[in-house]
């Protein structure tokens, strides 16, 4: 009782500490110079083999939807040393990242982040670039404490932390990916000119003919459709012919649930996923699917990388979010509300027909052309 009671004085410490270096910021941002952003020559004077700094340290489908910008600063500066700083939470994107970079990673341990830091910081970072786009304090501290020649940003609460920032586009109108391709235009390229679509490293994995993937865990509480709607999503794809496999992907925390589904349908066609906390054998085991039923926004990026037709289930999103859907591949998604516990498998299957009617006619044409 009382270690609880000390962790939760420290955690309010911290998070004191951090708004009062945001709120530091801030003040400091109010007498700056307008020209300290806006005043400095642009595209950004690099040297010939500049070293550039992404800060991703939040999800893993946050990392998966920035590799487009990864991807236009690599052919920009292809002599260029790139370096990615990655969290706890999505070091799993290192291996299958599009791009050779340098992988280190926020833990979120004061002594070990402080080396990290300092490392960094001695380095002389010609750019970082924070790929967040909502205010986050944990940006705004390792801005500063890296110390890049040039700091980029989009413009948020937090903006002073950045020496250059880009326009924030409307967050309900605009893809998530398409918000931070806004943080190329410093680098003189248009984000317009960006295709949004995931490139993630190729796997090599044959797909196996009739299986459908069906994800089972996700993010938050409100993602979590129940066991009898997934059991019913399972054997309902197969008895309408839609599928003559389908394989449960699970975290390894939600294996019970998984096992559940299984002992509900009692169908030998309806199999367990391998359980695995590396990301990339996940990816691969996504990859062999022909199509995914999801609601966790990773596995959907993922689709969209690996040109993976998806179903996606959604909660409800604020009203001034854009949903976080597939980008470049079919796609059928549902609302529930207020949460996915209360999803019904059968609309869920008919999205499957949908979306199995809307690829098919794609399928023969490739058949034909081959021909």
């Amino acid at each position: 009782m009382k270690e609880s009671i000390f962790r939760k004085a420290v955690k309010r410490l911290e998070i004191a500490i951090r708004r009062g270096f945001i709120a530091s910021l801030q003040f400091r941002g109010r007498f700056r110079s307008k020209t300290d952003k806006s005043g400095k020559a642009l595209p950004l004077q690099l040297p010939e083999h500049p070293t550039i700094l992404f800060l991703r340290q939040d999800r893993l489908g946050d990392a998966i939807v920035s590799t487009p910008v990864f991807l236009a600063l690599y052919k920009k500066y292809p002599a260029a040393h790139f370096i990615m700083l990655l969290g706890e939470n999505n070091k799993g994107m290192a291996d299958l990242l599009p791009i050779p970079c340098e992988i280190v990673i926020y833990r979120k341990k004061p002594f070990a982040d402080l080396v990290m830091l300092s490392k960094l910081r001695r380095r002389k970072i010609d750019v970082l670039i924070d790929l967040m786009d909502n205010p986050s304090s944990t940006s705004s501290i390792l801005t500063a404490a890296i110390s890049a020649r040039y700091s980029v940003g989009i413009e948020k609460e937090n903006s002073s932390s950045y020496t250059h920032t880009v326009p924030l586009v409307d967050r309900a109108k605009f893809h998530v990916a398409r918000r931070i391709a806004e943080l190329v235009r410093p680098f003189g390229i248009d984000p317009d000119s960006l295709s949004l679509r995931p490139v993630l490293k190729d796997l090599v994995v044959q797909q196996t003919p009739g299986r459908i993937g069906l994800v089972i865990s996700a993010g938050a509480a409100s993602r979590y459709a129940s066991v009898e709607a997934n059991a019913g999503i399972a054997a309902g794809v197969l008895a309408e012919g839609y599928a003559t496999e389908v394989i449960i992907f699970f975290h390894p925390k939600d294996k019970k649930l998984a096992e559940q589904i299984i002992d509900r349908t009692n169908d030998s066609r309806i199999k367990l996923g391998k359980a695995t906390t590396k990301f990339a054998e996940y990816a691969a085991q996504i990859k062999s699917c022909e199509l995914i039923i999801s609601p966790d926004t990773s596995a959907l990026h993922l689709c969209s990388a690996y040109g993976i037709p998806v179903v996606g289930l959604y909660a409800p999103f604020p009203p001034e979010l854009h949903y976080w859907t597939p980008i470049g591949v079919p796609y059928e998604m549902i609302v529930q509300e207020p949460s996915l516990e209360s999803l019904a498998a059968a609309d869920v299957i008919e999205l499957v027909r949908k979306l199995r009617e809307r690829v098919k006619p794609q399928v023969r044409q490739e058949a034909i052309t081959s021909a």
